[in-house]
């Protein structure tokens, strides 16, 4: 695992600090580790610290008032969350959930201010990010709005894949983590699973799910 600062470097928010600046940054940031299945952040807290996900993985979801729960986005290192909550003073919108052992650089809402009135560069990236969330967070609900289950399977599969030789294999995906991010039952994720096997245009072995040839447009 690379060091906070080395992360940081790397992170487009903070590339342009000093390295006094980012020296600063680094001595008022807590590390800390929690274990895979760990809520770090509950929707509606209130919470205000801003996070760096030094290793592992999170996923962001929403959940409503009868626990049914979706899920909007996966992050993983060197990506960031919480960045609402210390600029607007506003309860958390989502909840953060490790999906494997992960560790955090976890910066205090003060200090996070005090870096972006201190350097207007780390400002206008936290705007392109925030706009970058927004045209994601969009798609997401376009395609939960607009989309049949089918096209939302097929999009969350070329999504969470990387090619590996000449083939796209997903990470790790449980039927059920489908059907929570498309907003489907897992019995209709485990049809349209099946169908394309049968049709020859997955494999699945374990948890990853490998893409043997184009999916068809719709089913």
């Amino acid at each position: 695992m690379a060091s906070l600062l080395e992360t940081l470097e790397d992170i487009t928010l903070f590339r342009g600090m000093s390295g006094d600046d980012l020296d600063g940054v680094v001595s008022h940031t807590v590390i800390r580790q929690f274990p895979k299945n760990t809520v770090i952040v509950s929707q509606g807290d209130d919470t205000d610290s801003f996070y760096v996900i030094l290793k592992g993985k999170v996923d962001v979801f929403l959940q409503n008032d009868k626990g049914k729960e979706i899920i909007i986005n996966t992050l993983g290192e060197r990506e960031t969350f919480g960045e609402l909550a210390p600029l607007g003073g506003i309860p958390r919108q989502a909840s953060i959930i490790t999906t494997e052992d992960s560790t955090f650089g976890i910066i205090s809402r003060q200090v996070f201010m005090d870096t972006l009135l201190a350097k207007p560069s780390v400002s206008m990236q936290i705007i392109d990010l925030l706009i970058h969330r927004i045209q994601d967070l969009t798609e997401e609900v376009s395609s939960l709005a607009l989309e049949d289950v089918y096209n939302r399977v097929v999009r969350v599969l070329y999504k969470h894949a990387e090619e590996v030789g000449d083939k796209l294999i997903t990470e790790k995906l449980t039927q059920q983590d489908i059907a929570s991010r498309v907003g489907a039952t897992r019995e209709m994720v485990h049809r349209i699973l099946k169908e394309l096997k049968t049709g020859g245009y997955i494999s699945i072995e374990g948890k990853h799910i490998t893409i043997e040839k184009k999916l068809p447009p719709g089913w």
